[in-house]
């Protein structure tokens, strides 16, 4: 899983411990939100978020953000509209041109829901 180029993931703060490889349950909150600023979706209502990193059951960005990632972490994620299309299709007041910005924090990496993942895509 390698993250497209126009995809733009700065470390705001480096974590501690092991990396988020695929096959990983990552453990995060996140934010969403335009350019603008508007919140378009947050994790913080409903508590942290598990996501199977390679599962495909999330966002792809979120997926890709995580990568690397170790505990503690914060990352942010520019999202250029072409790399938008699953959140448009969610959240339909998002137009077309619409540049999204992440941000992740991990919590914890907890087990493994496919421990063979990583091998296969190497």
């Amino acid at each position: 899983m390698k993250p497209p180029r126009s995809l733009k993931i700065t470390d705001e703060k480096i974590g501690s411990g092991r990396q988020v490889v695929p096959g990983d349950v990552a453990v995060c909150h996140y934010r969403c939100t335009r350019a603008k600023g508007d919140i378009v979706f947050d994790s913080d209502r409903d508590g942290p978020h598990p996501i199977r990193v390679g599962g495909r059951d999330c966002f792809v960005v979120l997926e890709l953000g995580l990568l690397g990632m170790q505990v503690g972490g914060r990352r942010k994620i520019v999202v250029p509209p072409n790399l938008t299309y699953d959140e448009r299709k969610t959240f339909t007041e998002i137009p077309e041109n619409a540049m999204l910005i992440y941000t992740l924090s991990l919590i914890e990496l907890s087990e493994k829901w496919d421990p063979e993942m990583e091998a296969r895509l190497r």
